[in-house]
């Protein structure tokens, strides 16, 4: 602040000593009559910044708000309420700024022992500037003159009109510095009083920092975006008045958007709803914050319109005066009036005119709080009806599961075929609910289908084997499949089928001629089934095997003869246990399909190079075999005779499924 002093000091002074009027124009300033001292401002300097600080959270309070993605939809209301916020907040900053000249001129005007010593500092530097210019432009028209009188006077003449030509250069290279330098102090000055460090107060320094805050909200950036006004300014001498028309937003009402595209979801429903609340409740607070920068610029209005209202009234009535000196003092009334009158219109106006843009925008925002509730009821009757759906769509589903359940116990007697409708009951339940959930709850389908085939690839190639054990058991259940209690031998193990899982089969060995337990659980993968190995299994309801006696008998024994008595013998023997066979036939008749023959004693022979192999093959129940073996040993050997078996000829029973 010292250093500027200083400079402004050296600049008055140079451009003092190249004028000649500046010292009339200081002795006609004094001779003059003092002004009288300017009126108090109606509102503060504290009341205008907290005015200013209000509209600016106001305004960037619905900056944010506009940035939700629920209100770009329309974009001309968008827009529209950009705009008026916009205004609102450069109109503010109109009201400050006429407001801080009001006061910062009170404060000079108060500040005696220094409006009587010195002139305006930044008026000094503008009329020293002016005066510079000025002469700088004499002083080159005058070299111009001299260069031109030069290029015609003769050789003798040219001498003196050169040594003129070097003392006007020289004049005019000081004036150019001159100049220069007070041109640096007028920047120098500019830039300081923006910060708030020059003139007589701060308040204007204060402004101009919130400004450049909202640098959108500066003049000269954005002036065609604000509505349509006539804007009138006055300085504080009442002799400068400005006129501002800018152009007109249309009022355009914000629509809703239409409901397009695939159907949604509840998620997305529900997603929707939290942000049409979240929004309505942003809208809500924008308001009630617009209603309090409305009282607040109402009170504005009030304390500044009074002193108006104060003014005409006092001023309207007619005095009645005759007498010159009377009437002579009424018109510096008069005068003063209208200079005052024209101080409290550069406020009335901005405050009226942001009280009109802050009155659009909350029109607006009722709006579109009005539309975002609207929108939020939609979406929330349509989440409601989608949840109703999906709610009745999975008791229609296990309504018919119950129904499944029920005609599988009352209509299906077999066991097995009951195990495994129930079985595809509970997967066709299953995916019917999945897929239900996932329509209901998933708005793209196609997205979540793509993404679901590269998912089922990546698990169908990692669990190659679970998939092959979950279709192989699919086999094992067939209409011919395996069922608990089978005898089978799977991969070379010959067990009893205690459980079939959807992944795993579990085995009681089976081992030796009788084929007894060996107390041992064998558990294997139901994939084993694809393996090369073959599968055996018993026919299904038949538990008897077949076992076979061979006898060797001598070369010149009558094969035909010999035969027909081994047949008699062996359908003897085995007509004694003959009825639980034939019921196990019939009951493997009902379960195939095609025709078996009836089990029976078969009596074959072989042709060697020693002696004639009988082989008698006849079925037994397991748990007889080895008195039925007996039996039929003994009777054959009987049949034939005990002289004409060779000795060590007869074999033990062969036991084949």
């Amino acid at each position: 602040m010292l250093a500027f002093g200083r400079r402004f000091g050296a600049a008055v002074v140079i451009g003092v000593a190249f004028t000649t009027t500046a010292r009339a124009q200081a002795a006609q300033q004094q001779a003059a009559p003092k002004a009288p001292a300017a009126r108090v401002s109606p509102v503060t300097a504290d009341q205008v910044l907290e005015h200013l600080h209000m509209s600016i959270g106001w305004y960037r309070r619905l900056s944010t708000l506009l940035q939700s993605s629920d209100l770009t939809d329309n974009e001309i209301a968008h827009d529209r309420l950009q705009r008026t916020s916009l205004a609102a907040v450069q109109y503010s900053f109109d009201f400050a700024m006429a407001a801080a000249r009001l006061i910062d001129a009170s404060h000079a005007a108060s500040d005696t022992s220094s409006a009587g010593n010195t002139y305006d500092e930044a008026g000094k530097l503008d009329r020293a500037a002016t005066r510079m210019a000025g002469r700088v432009s004499a002083l080159q028209s005058r070299l111009a003159a001299l260069d031109d009188q030069i290029a015609h006077a003769p050789a003798r003449a040219q001498r003196d009109l050169a040594a003129q030509r070097d003392e006007l250069q020289s004049e005019l290279n000081l004036s150019l510095e001159v100049q220069k330098t007070i041109l640096e102090l007028q920047r120098f000055a500019a830039n300081m009083a923006a910060h708030g460090v020059a003139g007589t107060g701060s308040l204007t320094g204060q402004i101009a920092e919130l400004e450049r805050s909202v640098p959108e909200a500066r003049h000269g950036t954005s002036t065609a975006t604000r509505p349509a006004t006539t804007t009138t300014s006055t300085d504080t001498s009442g002799t400068h008045t400005t006129t501002t028309t800018t152009a007109a937003v249309p009022a355009v009402v914000p629509q809703p958007a239409p409901q397009t595209g695939p159907a949604r979801g509840l998620l997305a429903l529900f997603s929707d709803w939290l942000a049409l609340r979240s929004t309505s409740k942003n809208l809500t607070s924008a308001i009630d914050a617009t209603d309090a920068l409305t009282s607040q610029i109402d009170s504005l209005r009030a304390a500044v319109g009074g002193q108006a209202r104060t003014l005409v009234r006092a001023h309207a009535a007619d005095t009645g005066a005759v007498d010159p000196s009377q009437l002579l003092q009424v018109q510096h009334q008069f005068d003063s009036a209208t200079t005052r009158f024209r101080q409290l219109s550069t406020l009335l106006v901005p405050i009226g005119e942001e009280d009109i843009t802050v009155d659009d925008a909350r029109g607006s925002l009722s709006e579109w709080s009005d539309i975002a509730k609207g929108r939020a009821n939609d979406v929330l009757g349509n989440l409601v009806l989608h949840a109703v759906i999906l709610l009745a769509s999975i008791a229609i589903v296990l309504f018919i599961s119950e129904i499944w359940r029920r005609a599988t116990f009352r209509y299906l007697h077999d066991a097995r075929r009951r195990r495994q409708f129930l079985l595809l009951r509970r997967i066709a339940v299953a995916v019917a609910l999945l897929t239900i959930i996932v329509i209901g709850f998933v708005s793209e389908i196609g997205s979540l289908a793509t993404y679901v085939g590269f998912l089922t690839a990546g698990l169908a190639v990692a669990l190659q084997n679970v998939i092959l054990a979950v279709v192989a058991y699919f086999f094992l259940i067939g209409r011919y499949g395996v069922r608990v209690g089978d005898r089978i031998t799977l991969a070379g193990v010959t067990g009893r089928v205690i459980d079939i899982g959807l992944i795993r089969i579990y085995l009681m060995e089976l081992a030796g001629p009788e084929l007894q337990s060996t107390g041992r659980i064998v558990v294997m993968s139901n994939a084993v089934l694809f393996q090369p190995a073959a599968l055996f299994k018993q026919i299904p309801g038949a538990e008897y095997t077949w076992h076979t006696v061979t006898l060797s008998l001598a070369p010149t024994t009558d094969v035909a003869s010999t035969q027909m008595k081994l047949k008699a013998v062996a359908d003897k023997v085995y007509g004694a246990y003959r009825g639980s066979i034939d019921e196990q036939h019939a009951t493997v008749q009902r379960l195939v399909d095609f025709d078996t023959s009836t089990p029976e004693p078969q009596v074959d022979v072989r042709f060697s190079e020693q002696a004639l192999e009988f082989v008698v093959r006849y079925p037994v129940l397991p748990e007889q075999a080895a008195t039925n073996d007996q039996v039929m040993m003994k009777a054959l050997r009987e049949a034939v005779g005990e002289d004409a078996v060779r000795e060590d000829a007869v074999r033990a029973p062969a036991a084949s499924a």
